[in-house]
């Protein structure tokens, strides 16, 4: 059984990491513009964190425990109820971590995401200066399912969404006062695009195109130009 969100995330060192992400969201959803948004995250009050004044409607949803999500709606991470293509923007800040059916999720923000819609994912990196923290809070932190920005950058492109800003979130020093690279801040943001209907019909014929195989024209044919 993966953790309940308050187990790990109500911890005094998240939240402080929590703040850091909502500063790095707030003004990449404040400019986008749309019928609606859509906030999934690791406890209550994501969307209350961020502005979005020219979305007009804000639905928001949490985990409960790792099959349910609750909030404006109760429903399985899986089985989202809104229709195909009808939010702006969703923005999923590390609930993903905390559910078992991962690729059910994601499959469901695509679904949901309207062609030019904006995703913004915020997770755990694999490797940075609170790893070891995150391994001594022992079996809460192992139950994460922890995936890496290049994880989802691949899942989201194969699915038609792609990323066009990736960047390391975080504070930038150490409880000690040192430094902190950005390579090794603690999660990672991404910032993605659907395709429109045009943009994915041309990827899946090129797919479908076979490799090696060249066109040839009958004799006395000419090639039209553009």
């Amino acid at each position: 059984m993966l953790p309940q969100p308050h187990t790990l995330f109500q911890t005094a060192p998240l939240r402080a990491l929590l703040s850091h992400e909502f500063a790095a969201l707030a003004p990449e959803c404040a400019g986008v513009f749309g019928r609606q948004g859509l906030f999934i995250g690791c406890g209550a009050g994501l969307a209350a964190h961020l502005s979005t004044p020219m979305l007009g409607r804000r639905v928001g949803l949490q985990v409960r425990d790792a099959g349910h999500l609750g909030g404006d709606v109760e429903c399985a991470p899986a089985e989202l109820p809104f229709a195909d293509e009808s939010f702006r923007l969703v923005v999923l800040q590390h609930a993903f971590e905390l559910i078992d059916d991962l690729a059910g999720l994601r499959e469901e923000v695509v679904r949901v995401l309207e062609p030019g819609g904006v995703a913004m994912i915020c997770g755990f990196a694999p490797y940075g200066a609170w790893r070891p923290w995150l391994l001594w809070q022992g079996r809460n932190a192992a139950a994460l399912n922890c995936v890496s920005a290049a994880g989802w950058r691949r899942a989201l492109a194969v699915a038609g969404v792609d990323t066009y800003a990736q960047r390391r979130v975080g504070p930038a020093r150490l409880a000690a006062g040192l430094p902190l690279p950005p390579l090794l801040r603690p999660s990672w943001l991404l910032l993605a695009r659907k395709r429109g209907q045009a943009a994915r019909l041309r990827a899946q014929t090129i797919a479908l195109r076979p490799r090696g195989v060249r066109t040839r024209l009958a004799s006395g044919a000419q090639r039209a130009s553009a």
